[in-house]
């Protein structure tokens, strides 16, 4: 599969290895050494980023943000295939 790849919710998702982050009061900040360049995410985001460490269902990471946060499913979802689509595209995380 490549990164152009359209994400859909039965596939699985995990960040690529090649990236060094950190968090700083509750955002991350993330460098792409291969590419040269810095990413910042939002709190939802991390959570993301966390939810990702492992190989995970991308349903499972929408299940996960609904319990977490107050949002309807169908939002979640359509909000969480943008930003993963957005993700590949950069190559920050990778389809398994």
């Amino acid at each position: 599969m490549t990164s152009s790849a359209t994400i859909d919710l039965d596939m699985t998702i995990v960040r690529n290895g090649g990236l060094l982050d950190s968090e700083i009061d509750g955002e991350t900040v993330m460098m792409s050494v291969e590419q040269g360049n810095y990413y910042g995410l939002n709190q939802v985001g991390t959570e993301i980023w966390k939810l990702i460490e492992s190989p995970i269902k991308v349903e499972d990471i929408c299940k996960a943000l609904v319990k977490e946060y107050k949002v309807e499913q169908d939002t979640c979802e359509k909000e969480v295939l943008s930003f993963l689509n957005d993700l590949t595209s950069e190559k920050i995380v990778v389809l398994s």
